[in-house]
């Protein structure tokens, strides 16, 4: 089959839509539809973590494990240009897989990027998947003494591959849509990682192992699932307070925030992570050359850097670090291709 690259288009929901998003999606989790396609990929053998189960129970396991973590998430909403940041931060991270629980933002959280943060080819089709969310939590399925996070990613939902199965399977137009929507929700459950606290080295296994057999003290994951894992951890640095980016809260509706209370879900303000636009006017007459007027803003050689915290400074964590930005305030924001991340090393 030729392969067919071609994105499907994106169309995030605004962040105030985000809270109505995790509902619908913990809510189709719950229901047969979510089931069967659930119970088909585990008989397929797809997916990174399976239940020492039968299909049908290993199913019931994994859906509930994740209705759970969707249900307590924290929301994180991740604009366009930061989306962009997280990527081309996320190579550099490749050999940092230290990550303890109070590297994350939250300690269960649903992250929806408005770009996509990751995609691959999909091999029956060609098409390519896009992955633009991602979901992450304690897990029941697994145990260890040390403990650790389960991520979930998820792609965009392709409603025209489904509703093409509805006609082929001799459905109309009209009845083709209406499947398409009832049995799909606007995200798909992709695959998952399983991530021991402080782990040091990843596991990859093609063997396709049962969750029950992963060893606890390794991450679990697919060689590109890994990847993704780098770029939810550039994620997770770009929420904590630097200078590149700005956390703002935006809060649901009161209407909303009754439903969600009575649906058992989390009603904590959705975090939008996007571009800080407060630099003082000195600074920017100092990033700007004399006789030269710039029209967008961007950032000039940002870099990680590991900054003492807590009790004694005794801590470490990972934050972004701006050289500076450059441009008007105001100005509309522009990231290039390639931007200079890297690691400065830990002085002791």
């Amino acid at each position: 089959m030729t392969p067919n690259p071609e994105p499907r288009r994106w169309r995030p929901p605004a962040p105030r839509e985000l809270p109505a998003l995790r509902e619908h999606l913990a809510d189709y989790l719950q229901t047969e539809y979510a089931h069967l396609f659930t119970a088909k990929a585990l008989r397929q053998g797809r997916g990174t973590l399976r239940p020492d189960a039968d299909p049908e129970t290993g199913a019931v396991l994994l859906l509930a494990d994740e209705h759970r973590r969707l249900r307590d998430a924290q929301l994180f909403y991740v604009t366009a240009d930061i989306t962009k940041l997280v990527r081309q931060a996320a190579p550099s991270l490749q050999d940092k897989w230290e990550i303890q629980p109070h590297d994350l933002p939250a300690q269960t959280g649903f992250m929806l990027f408005a770009e996509p943060m990751a995609e691959y080819i999909r091999e029956t089709d060609g098409k390519r998947i896009d992955i633009v969310g991602v979901s992450w939590g304690g897990t029941e399925l697994l145990t260890s003494e040390t403990g650790g996070l389960w991520l979930s990613f998820w792609s965009v939902t392709d409603f025209a591959a489904n509703k093409r199965l509805a006609r082929e399977a001799g459905a109309t137009e009209r009845e083709a849509e209406i499947s398409a929507r009832r049995q799909h929700a606007e995200l798909t459950w992709d695959n998952e990682i399983y991530l021991p606290w402080g782990a040091t080295a990843p596991t990859i296994d093609t063997s396709l192992p049962r969750v029950r057999s992963i060893d606890p003290s390794k991450i679990a994951a697919a060689e590109t699932t890994l990847t993704w894992l780098q770029t939810v951890h550039a994620g997770w640095i770009f929420c904590s307070p630097n200078t590149l980016t700005d956390t703002t809260e935006e809060h649901l509706p009161r209407t909303q925030r009754v439903r969600a209370e009575r649906a058992g879900h989390t009603t904590s303000p959705v975090r939008v992570v996007s571009v800080r636009h407060r630099t003082s006017s000195k600074s920017e007459r100092r990033n700007e050359p004399s006789g030269r007027t710039v029209s967008v803003r961007f950032p000039v050689a940002p870099f990680f850097r590991r900054q003492a915290y807590g009790p004694g400074r005794q801590l470490r964590k990972l934050t972004p670090v701006a050289g500076h930005w450059r441009g008007p305030a105001d100005a509309p924001v522009q990231i290039s291709k390639k931007v200079n991340l890297v690691d400065t090393p830990l002085k002791r």
